[in-house]
């Protein structure tokens, strides 16, 4: 296996949403959409990764997001390329992919020790995600 491995995930970047409380049975869980994109992140990793990085891995992340359509061609053309401010929170997009790639592409997320990360805007929904094994 290769010491750097890219995994896009194609749509929407999306950010951890918080944990919900069951009243009833006093319980905490996890919200359905948090669980489904983790799922699909597991799914694209596991096609790319055989084994688990080893030792300290580096991390780059990349989410992009497409402007409204209802921006004018001006304003649109003007963004792309430029970092995104608005939401989701840039460290709920990363929360979400770690949580994803745990015991894929590593044993525990604890082993990310470098993470760069930036949104921008872009002609693409996706979000790109770079790991490198460092020894």
């Amino acid at each position: 296996m290769a010491d750097r491995i890219t995994i896009v995930i194609p749509g929407k970047p999306f950010g951890k949403q918080r944990p919900k409380f069951d009243p009833r049975s006093r319980h905490a869980y996890t919200p359905g959409a948090t669980v489904s994109f983790e799922q699909t992140v597991r799914e694209l990793a596991a096609q790319k990764i055989r084994t688990p990085l080893e030792g300290p891995v580096t991390m780059t992340l990349e989410a992009v997001f497409v402007p409204a359509k209802s921006w004018s061609k001006k304003r649109r053309a003007a963004a792309l390329g430029t970092l995104h401010t608005q939401k989701p929170d840039l460290d709920n997009i990363e929360k979400a992919i770690l949580d994803g790639l745990n015991r894929i592409a590593f044993a525990d997320d604890q082993q990310v020790a470098d993470v760069r990360k930036r949104k921008l805007w872009g002609e693409r929904e996706e979000t790109i995600i770079t790991l490198e094994a460092r020894s």
